[in-house]
């Protein structure tokens, strides 16, 4: 009995860590279990910030685009960051570093250095051989106008120019490609710890009023995406399986204990 208890318990312990998703940090990041290469799909590196924008006024986030299971939700005008898309069944899907799967016709990509040397191409000049040192304290800015910066932690004596930019109030910027971890930045050489620039007007996306679904709208929701509307969440999965492993628990200490007992009897 006590070798059937704890054979039990180990495989409920066992079927309980397989539904842990690795979380990986590192720039060049690969999935535990790529689906887009399992399933023979099209895909590329993203690596770009999308808002929710769904008819619906939600999108379910999904296990991956086959699965029954959602993750949750995001309603309109939330975020998620997109590292892979790649298509699947004439769809196209966005994966973050959580392993974590949406529909890409439901939300569209916020404003970026992408965005924005593409908008201003013609007037964007490529650099060849300019080094520009960047001393601590200078501002590193998504695009030339933009309200998000951080600030460098230290000097970066050879710093390689990719291009440069004149923005209409006659301050020159440069774009970086790669410094000390950080990538497609851009600095206002002429005024570089300056957090108070002229902001940029840019046409980010028109976004559809948000909505708390119903289990009825997540269901039709899922059956847009996947085909299916018999889902069910990952969540809920996790929490059964571990009060599996709890009631596991206590039934392998409650048979230890009573074992104990008796054979203190005897």
């Amino acid at each position: 009995m006590k070798k059937i208890a704890v054979a039990f318990l180990s495989m409920v312990l066992l079927l309980l860590t397989s539904f842990d998703a690795e979380v990986k940090a590192d720039v060049l990041w690969e999935p535990s279990e790529n689906f887009f290469d399992e399933n023979n799909c099209v895909y590329e590196v993203e690596n770009r910030t999308y808002v929710i924008n769904s008819p619906d006024g939600f999108v379910n986030i999904y296990d991956s685009p086959d699965s029954a299971f959602t993750v949750g939700q995001l309603k309109n005008g939330e975020t998620f960051h997109v590292y892979y898309k790649g298509t699947y069944k004439d769809k196209l899907w966005g994966l973050n570093t959580s392993e974590q799967y949406i529909p890409l016709d439901k939300a569209e990509v916020l404003y970026d250095y992408i965005s924005f040397a593409a908008e201003y191409k013609d007037r964007i000049i490529e650099e060849r051989d300019l080094v520009c040192p960047l001393k601590k304290g200078y501002l590193l800015w998504s695009y030339p106008g933009s309200t998000d910066y951080f600030e460098l932690s230290m000097d970066a004596e050879e710093a390689y120019v990719r291009s440069s930019f004149i923005d209409e109030q006659g301050l020159k910027w440069y774009y970086f490609g790669y410094v000390y971890g950080m990538r497609n930045f851009w600095v206002c050489i002429d005024d570089p710890d300056n957090s108070h620039l002229s902001e940029r007007t840019v046409n980010n996306p028109v976004l559809f009023d948000p909505a708390d679904p119903t289990q009825e709208m997540i269901k039709e929701a899922a059956k847009q995406d996947t085909g299916s509307s018999t889902i069910g969440s990952k969540k809920g999965i996790t929490i059964v399986v571990a009060c599996i492993c709890s009631f596991s628990v206590i039934f392998l200490a409650a048979y230890l204990l009573t074992r104990k007992k008796a054979q203190e009897k005897n």
